[in-house]
């Protein structure tokens, strides 16, 4: 006798994904199937550790996210500011012996500006959150990771589709950025793709406030 399956989140109505275990729309856990092993095997394949990380994972709010996030931002305007100046020392040596006005100048340094932000920024988020760290130096200093909904790590691949899903985030009235506050996971929107998940961890790897510094 076949077994009806849930075809839309209870939270919010929206359709769900086939083999989804989180509603991807509001993040809300979703009924579990009568048969576990069947998404993940038998019990006895699952290692006690795993059952540890997803028992101990404790979900980051969305006002220790804005402290990473502003930390991040700075970092990376930072950086583009400091490579734009030294290229803009460059442009004014060799702008008389090539003829450019200042205002070419001036143009080609805020392009370099635009370039080193945006591709930076990606990159500097799609490595660290992908690496072993899980987290950029923001996240670091304020003691969250980025994890899969599983526990594990992000690949290249996750962290780039979060990165560039925040411009929806963005561009929802910066909505949702703000769904990390009463999602059940704590999940921004750009997180809910990857399936992302952001957790604090109880020693941060890297503390501006630590005793020891």
């Amino acid at each position: 006798m076949a077994v009806a399956v849930q075809q839309v989140c209870s939270s919010c109505g929206n359709p769900l994904l086939p083999d989804g275990e989180f509603c991807l729309f509001c993040g809300d856990v979703l009924s579990r199937p009568a048969h576990p092993e069947a998404k993940f095997g038998h019990p006895s394949n699952l290692t006690e550790r795993t059952l540890e990380t997803k028992a101990s994972l404790e979900y980051a709010g969305f006002w220790l996210r804005v402290w990473a996030g502003s930390i991040d931002v700075a970092l990376e305007v930072l950086v583009a500011l400091v490579v734009t100046a030294i290229f803009d020392v460059v442009m004014r040596l060799i702008t008389p012996r090539y003829g450019l006005s200042p205002i070419t100048a001036r143009y080609f340094s805020g392009i370099v500006f635009i370039f080193v932000l945006s591709v930076g920024a990606w990159l500097y988020c799609a490595f660290s959150e992908g690496s072993r760290w899980h987290a950029t130096l923001g996240k670091r200093i304020v003691g969250l990771q980025v994890l899969t909904s599983s526990g594990g790590q992000l690949s290249f691949g996750q962290a780039t589709v979060r990165h560039f899903m925040k411009f929806l985030s963005l561009f929802t009235a910066t909505v949702g950025f703000m769904m990390a506050g009463w999602t059940r996971r704590c999940q921004a929107l750009h997180d809910m793709p990857s399936d992302c998940i952001v957790v604090k961890v109880a020693e941060p790897s890297l503390s501006l406030f630590s005793k020891h510094s």
